[in-house]
């Protein structure tokens, strides 16, 4: 495999959040509260725009909408890359937003739950406020934006709401996704049902996760685990190939893995481009 560079960059662009979501595998945390340094960010672009093809994700353990500077963010990085998503939980998505986003982003992701759950689920936001801005974007894009809506699936989720969930959005969004509830125990990347073969982790060799602060994490499972490196002091290229890395690869294809955060994830991913688990309903 090619480890020139990461096929995919996951930034966190912000690790607070305007949610207390009940399934958010953040209850187990404490203190994340910050803020990427535009500096850093551009300093990561910079380097990372000398290879368009790399998937550019910009959220990770918070809401980056939240970013005061975050229609500056898009702006530096707009035109750069073949790809670059983001996730949001849509309390933010203002109009002021939709021409920064349209211009950069091209795949969005809404971060939802069926009506009947969702003031429950997402304090403490409204569901009538955040679809309201969802639509007044859909209107707004016109297509020039790749949409999903999203929500976790929980064992005390009814069944009548995922299907009420599909059904509100399969026509307004391009892809519908049903993520099943991982983290649950605050073992990050455990669930429910583990897969009992245990198989290389593509995710070594594939995606770099960088935090607000520059430290450098495993893949979007790893919520707090010790950094593989420090994007203030080095590049990507010298973090990807680093002796912590190289360890971390062949732990997994060796399956005798160590690794603290790896050796208790299920949610490991055993081909490229597949990202977790759950139902998806494209349109």
């Amino acid at each position: 495999m090619d480890l020139i560079f990461p096929k995919r960059l996951e930034i966190e662009l912000v690790s607070s959040c305007n949610l207390r979501c009940v399934y958010c595998p953040r209850r187990h945390l404490s203190d994340l509260s910050g803020f990427m340094d535009v500096a850093l960010f551009k300093k990561i672009i910079d380097e990372a725009s000398q290879y368009p093809d790399t998937i550019i994700v910009l959220h990770r353990r918070g809401e980056s909408l939240l970013h005061r500077r975050f229609t500056e963010i898009l702006s530096f990085i707009a035109g750069k890359f073949k790809e670059v998503q983001i996730a949001t939980n849509a309390t933010l998505l203002t109009e002021e937003k939709f021409e920064a986003i349209t211009s950069a982003i091209t795949f969005i992701s809404f971060s939802l739950d069926a009506p009947a759950a969702y003031n429950e689920t997402r304090v403490p936001a409204k569901y009538e406020d955040v679809e309201r801005n969802i639509l007044k974007f859909l209107a707004f894009n016109k297509g020039r934006v790749k949409t999903q809506a999203s929500m976790v699936k929980t064992a005390a989720t009814p069944d009548g709401n995922v299907a009420e969930f599909k059904e509100i959005w399969k026509d307004r969004v391009d892809r519908v996704r049903v993520y099943e509830e991982h983290s649950k125990d605050g073992v990050f990347g455990a669930i429910k049902n583990p897969r009992t073969e245990r198989r290389p982790c593509v995710m070594p060799s594939y995606e770099m996760l960088i935090y607000d602060d520059g430290c450098v994490g495993r893949c979007n499972h790893d919520w707090n685990g010790n950094p593989l490196g420090d994007l203030k002091t080095h590049t990507i290229k010298e973090v990807w190939t680093n002796a912590a890395y190289d360890s971390l690869r062949q732990q997994h294809e060796c399956l005798d893995i160590t690794d603290p955060v790896c050796k208790n994830c299920d949610s490991w991913y055993p081909e490229m481009g597949v990202q977790g688990t759950g139902e998806v309903i494209e349109k």
